[in-house]
């Protein structure tokens, strides 16, 4: 029997890491989770859900170009992404828990192209007159 499919416009298995004191050092929490994303009522959602207890633990609201998914070439001992906003230091990181990793680019790809949609509507709506 197939898996059933997700409605959600991406999503990837994917844990949370935490940084280690005040160290540039994070460490894996070994919670399996799903990070997926959302547009609700116009903005685009970012969530993180225990896949254990099926319990979401974040929802953080992204601004079109306030925020970026970056892979972490530092974490020599996993494949680490970081989302950071652009507004504030602010930066989440997860480790990837998808069995196949040559898919990693392209979810960041595609989890960045999400956050920026709404970017480019902003200057279409603008009546701009070049003298």
């Amino acid at each position: 029997m197939a898996a059933p499919a997700s409605n959600h416009l991406l999503q990837f298995k994917a844990g949370r890491c935490f940084r280690d004191g005040d160290t540039n050092t994070v460490k894996p929490d070994a919670t399996k989770g799903l990070v997926y994303m959302d547009e609700e009522d116009g903005l685009m959602h970012f969530y993180w859900k225990n896949r254990t207890t099926k319990e979401v633990e974040e929802d953080l609201i992204l601004f079109p170009g306030d925020a970026e998914v970056i892979e972490v070439p530092q974490c020599t001992t996993g494949r680490v992404v970081m989302l950071q906003f652009k507004s504030s230091s602010e930066k989440k990181f997860f480790w990837l828990q998808e069995l196949n990793a040559d898919r990693d680019s392209i979810l960041v790809q595609q989890a960045n192209s999400l956050i920026n949609q709404g970017q480019e509507d902003a200057f279409e709506d603008e009546d701009v007159t070049m003298e």
